[in-house]
Formats: structure tokens, sequence, C-alpha cells
């Protein structure tokens, strides 16, 4: 068994979900034809306990945005779901948004041979806190006409399907008041509401949110962990042993219980779940922050609370799923813009401009004194200390990744591998392998440079998932008195010492096919290897490096996953997982299980398979050639291997 939570794009839960509800209310009010239907609904409708919110009905026309759906076989049985480590451009299986000029449509229609369609019309109905509580849409063909019912229908429609089945959190309900942006409909739904018990606005809503502060909170609706199922589709309920994993059924329940082979299954992993999470449940409320129970709470809104700290620009953009550049990735463009600067993310001065909140104060370059020598943070706390931040602010967040790979240099590394000597290099050459995420966030791993500023360090970011323009390419870091930091192409700047200085570099390839020198440590952030095909073969390629090899991941379960694939991959094990002092102290929804999840939330290491020939160590393998175009295609074995592994774990002997 597997689960996708962390590692997959939470814009994309958000997509399945809006696809489950929409699929679901589609065939309701298909089900509803007829005269006596409506009546009987109204009656149901009229049971149903009021919800003191104010409810908002927005309707937003729409003269540029289409879409063309993709092959619905490539669907994983109807739904985006699926048990992968998606990406936000992977959305583009399924569908794909574009402009809706003349020559786009022509351009887009001929080369996907889908009809495009055009969005007239969208109905969004949520709360006065922002809670979504249904949508639909007019929608248009090809030629632009729509041949579907009136609005007014259709609004009638969402707003008896959204009391009955509200798509966000709570119970069925009906709202106590109505506002709505439109003359025409606020007009239109008076009488429905009189007879629900309910009654409309004095007057259409004018704005976009009846509240200034109004912001879309996060909706995160429970699932069945075998079929998928939302929990507005029937009733989600978790195991009755562990707690921990979610199941619409009993029939499900036993489909996991009972999964072949022995190792795959739930009745392997229920004892062992039974315990995962306490250490992290504890452990997060030992952060110190003051905003520590709200983000550490199962009911967490990471939107609102992003929204309400004006932290909606920068880094923080790929924390909500709210703020999207209109080229985010979701096809917005059609393909017709320019391609995006391969250094575009790289800029000259303070590193943590985008960090900063609207209106506030960004993180200072440089602190007012440097670290004391041979001595090392522990923990947020003296970290945030010596950086002159108050415990409210949620800079955390972000600089988990450059923390917590100074954690390892300086605390895990000299620990385990004594014999590196690792503190006292003055240069080291660090692999971040499988990267993705990281590379959004490239310039707070300046922050090395500021806790090590002896260290000249060299940071190469490894993984398919990098952008193919960036590979070969090299930056470097430096600080300077009149920029703040400046960021130069290649290494020709470096200076003497190379002190204060960071450079970066990219390969956007899987590891084993990496041609570089040896690092002296290898890190990989919420690893996963479970969910990867490249680790079956980046983790024998390390095996023969024999170099310091740690990995964050997000919730013990994943850790024991982690150890099982590399016990099958390289014949080794990994440590004890150890939490992470400077893991994120937000909390992730795990949709399909109830267990707590955090941004590289624990670490362990790699112990390699002992060397033969008198233990001594195995010879680097040549680099591999490189493939004329895209990776290899895996042999039947390794697809067995594979399927195996993100099955969770090995088989018993």
């Amino acid at each position: 068994m597997e689960f996708v939570t962390g590692y997959r794009a939470e814009i994309l839960d958000f997509a399945e979900l809006l696809f489950g509800w929409y699929r679901r209310f589609l065939w309701d009010s298909a089900c509803c034809a007829g005269s006596e239907r409506p009546k009987r609904q109204e009656a149901s409708l009229r049971r149903l306990p009021l919800d003191p919110a104010l409810w908002v009905l927005h309707v937003l026309a729409n003269r540029s945005l289409a879409f063309t759906v993709a092959d619905p076989g490539q669907q994983v049985g109807g739904r985006f779901y699926s048990e992968e480590a998606l990406a936000l451009r992977d959305l583009d299986r399924f569908i794909t948004f574009v402009s809706a000029g003349e020559e786009e449509e022509e351009a887009t229609a001929s080369e996907t041979a889908q009809p495009l369609w055009h969005v007239d019309h969208l109905l969004l109905l949520t709360d006065e806190h922002g809670t979504i509580l249904g949508f639909d849409f007019l929608l248009g063909g090809p030629s632009g006409t729509s041949g579907q019912e009136s609005l007014e229908a259709r609004a009638i429609a969402l707003l008896c399907h959204s009391m009955a089945c509200p798509l966000g959190a709570g119970e069925a309900r009906r709202p106590k008041m109505l506002t709505v942006g439109d003359p025409t409909l606020h007009k239109c739904l008076e009488p429905l509401l009189l007879r629900l018990g309910g009654r409309m606005s004095r007057g259409p809503m004018r704005g976009w949110g009846p509240k200034p502060a109004f912001t879309f909170h996060t909706t995160r609706v429970r699932a069945c962990h075998v079929c998928k199922r939302h929990s507005f589709e029937g009733q989600v309920t978790a195991c009755q042993h562990c707690r921990a994993v979610l199941y619409c059924s009993e029939r499900c329940c036993k489909l996991d219980w009972n999964r072949s082979p022995e190792d795959t299954g739930h009745q392997f992993w229920c004892q062992r779940m039974a315990g995962l999470g306490d250490e992290l449940m504890l452990g997060s409320y030992n952060l110190p922050f003051t905003f520590t129970p709200e983000v550490t709470s199962e009911h967490f809104n990471k939107e609102g609370f992003l929204s309400a700290r004006g932290l909606t620009r920068g880094y923080w953009a790929g924390e909500s799923m709210l703020v999207r550049a209109p080229d985010y990735g979701v096809g917005l463009l059609g393909g017709g813009g320019a391609p995006p600067e391969p250094a575009a993310f790289l800029r000259s001065g303070n590193p943590f401009e985008a960090l900063r909140p609207e209106g506030g104060t960004a993180l200072p370059a440089t602190p007012s004194e440097p670290p004391t020598p041979r001595t090392f943070f522990g923990s947020w706390k003296e970290y945030y200390q010596w950086r002159g931040l108050p415990l409210g602010a949620p800079l955390a967040v972000i600089l988990s990744y450059p923390l917590t790979t100074y954690y390892i240099i300086t605390h895990l590394a000299p620990q385990h591998f004594p014999e590196l000597n690792i503190l006292n290099k003055h240069s080291l050459r660090i692999h971040v392998v499988e990267a993705g995420r990281e590379l959004g966030l490239l310039m707070v791993f300046w922050e090395l440079s500021v806790l090590l500023p002896h260290v000249s360090l060299e940071l190469l970011f490894v993984g398919g998932a990098l952008p193919p323009e960036l590979d070969g390419q090299q930056f470097l870091l430096q600080r300077d008195e009149e920029e703040g930091v400046s960021v130069r192409s290649g290494l020709e700047a470096r200076s003497k010492g190379g002190r204060r200085e960071l450079q970066l570099g990219f390969s956007a390839r899987p590891y084993h096919l990496l041609q570089a020198p040896k690092p002296d440590l290898v890190i990989g952030f919420n690893s996963g290897f479970a969910l990867k095909e490249t680790w079956l073969s980046s983790l024998p390629r390390l095996q023969s490096l024999r170099v310091p090899a740690y990995f964050t991941e997000c919730s013990e379960y994943s850790c024991a996953v982690d150890e099982a694939a590399v016990s099958m991959a390289t014949g080794g094990s990994a440590s004890p997982a150890l939490m992470n002092p400077f893991r994120s102290p937000f909390r992730q929804a795990g949709i399909d299980n109830t267990m707590p999840w955090y941004t590289n939330a624990f670490i362990f290491h790699l112990i390699y398979k002992t060397a033969a020939n008198n233990h001594r160590q195995a010879p680097v393998p040549p680099s591999l050639p490189l493939p004329a175009k895209g990776n290899p295609e895996p042999t039947h074995s390794r697809r067995k291997e594979k399927r195996h592994l993100r099955a969770g774990g090995r088989r018993r002997k």
C-alpha cells in the first residue's frame, strides 16, 4: 500500500475533488427530470439545518478561457487520482486550458484533435468565509454557442445540490441568507429561498466577496484509500484497528487487507501503523512558534493562514493553491508564449526579498553578527534568536530546506561519518538528488553561506523534473557590498578562497546518468523511493559511490517504505529515522489517511551493503552515455520491481 500525501501536488488533489463532485452533480441533475422530483427534493431540503453563515453565489463571465479534454483513456478509472507523485504539469494529461483567441483556438484544435470548449459563465457558490460549496459551468461549443439550459435554471439546480451535497467541509445544510452578485438571479432565487425557510439579502452583492478579508479556504475532503471515492459520494471511516487508513465500505477494507503479495496489504501494515505519527504529533506541539497549535491542527486552513498574513507573493506562491501566475504550468498560454529565461528565478540583491509579506520587511541578506565559531544551531528557536526573527514569523516553512541541509552538515554527518572530518573542510560539494520543488526556492539556499561563512559550497541539483533548459548551467552567488548578493553565470568570477559564496549547478537527468565529480555529500528531500522509478537505478549508483547520503521524508510510514526499497534495490538498509528539528511546521492534510504529514519531517541515511574483497570500497562505475532523446524505457523486470515497490515494500521470505 502507498500514499501520495506529501509528494503529489496539492492542486491535483483539489482538481480530483472538483472533478468527482461535478460528476456527481451532473448525474443527480440528470436524474431530477419530471415535475414531482423537484417537489420531493424541496421537501427534503426544508428538513436540513440552517447554516448561520451567509452564502454567496458568484456569477463570473468568461471571455478569454477555453479548454480541451484529453482522451478519457488516459485517466485512471475515470479519475485524476492515482498512486503517483504527480506534479502540476501532469494535469495536462487530462485537461488543457488555452486562451480563447480565434488563432489559438484553431491551432489547439488541430494539434489535439479534440473539440475546444468555451466557459461562458462560472457559477461559484461559497459561504462568507470562502469555503467552496459547489460550482457549475455554462459551456459553449467550438462555435461559441451554448446549447445548455438557462442561467437561472442552472443556478437553482446548483443551489439545491450544494445544500444536499456540499463540496467543502460540513454536513448537508440550507442557507439562512443568500446573496448574489447578479441582479436578475437575485430576483429569480428569492421565491425558492422563501419556500426553503431562508431569505435573500436586501440587494445584490457588490464586489467580489462579502468581507474585505474574503478568501477561499483550503478544501480537503477525505476519500477512500482503495476506490478513491470522496466522502460526499459515501461515508468514509477509518480502519477500526489502526485508525490511520480510510475506507468507504467493508468491501474496500477487505480488498486492502488481503492484497497480494502479503506485505503489500493492510493486514501486514495495520499493527505498525497504529503507533506511527504519535512521535510527530507530540514533537509538532513542541515547536516554538506562536502559531504552532493552528498550523499543526488536523483542520489547518493553509490558504486562510497565508492570506491573513499577506503571504501571497514570491516563494509563498508555491505554498498556496490560490496564487498562480497565468502560465504556471497548466497550459494557460497555449504554448504560444516565449520560453521563460532559465535564470529568471535568480535575482541580484537580497535573496530573501521573495520571503517578504505584503507591507512587511524582508529578512536581511546577512545577520547583524556572524555565528559563533564551532557553535551550531540545533533548533528553530536558537536560529530565530540569532537571526532576530519573532516566533510569529512562519519563515521556517520555506527555510526548512537550507536549514535541514545545515543540520546534516553540522550535526548528523560528523556523528555518522566522523572519518570524513566534514566540519574542517573549506569546500563542500553536495548533490541534491531527484530535485523538483527546490527549484522555486533556490535563492534561500544562500542562507547556507550565511550559516557557514568560511566554507565554499557547491550545490548540484539533479533530477528529471528540472527544466531541460537548465541542464548543464551553473551560477555563482557572491556577497557584494553594493548589490547585496550578485549572481553570475558560469564559474569564471569565483573569488580566491571562496568565502561567502554559493555555487549552483543543474543536471536535468536521473542521478544514475549523471557525469560529474564525486560529491562529499548527497541529500534528497522528501524522497519517496517507492513512487519514482528512477530510484531503482539511483540507489545502486549511490551504493557504488559509497558517499554519505541523507534523505528526508514526510512521515514515519514513508521511512519504513523507503527502508524496504533500499533493501530491494541495493541489499543495504537505512538508518533509524530521526525527527528533523528543522522540519516545516505546516501540517499537510492526508486525503485517504489520518496520519500527520510534514515536509522534511524525518531524516535517515543509507547504510551500504558491505563491499566484497576484504571490505574494500567498490569501484565507481564509469559514467553512462546519455540517451539521444529522453530517458530509456525500463525493462520488463524493472517495471515489475517498480510495481512491487509502489505497493509498499519487498516480498517477505
